[in-house]
């Protein structure tokens, strides 16, 4: 396990993105669990875009990136090539 607060369900490579799905913890409702999916791609310039979507009411009602976007990438970044191996996903 590479984090309490994430639960990954699925990891892909799409093209030049990493499509990450699964539930982050909520830091303000105990036992709440959000769906998240975020799309990552490395861009020439060397600056990463992220896409995401959340079920949680900042990013559905406020329309805001909420820190369960940031949490399930920072996560997946710091830990990419432990997450690959378990998910068997080639790396390019």
């Amino acid at each position: 396990m590479v984090s309490e607060d994430v639960r990954f369900k699925d990891i892909r490579r799409v093209g030049r993105d990493w499509v990450i799905k699964g539930e982050v913890r909520s830091r303000t409702r105990p036992g709440t669990w959000h769906s998240v999916e975020v799309r990552i791609r490395r861009l020439r310039s060397g600056e990463i875009a992220i896409i995401g979507r959340c079920d949680c009411e900042a990013f559905v009602k406020g329309h805001m990136v909420c820190w369960h976007i940031l949490h399930m990438t920072n996560v997946f970044i710091r830990n990419r090539r432990k997450l690959i191996s378990g998910f068997r996903v080639s790396v390019n």
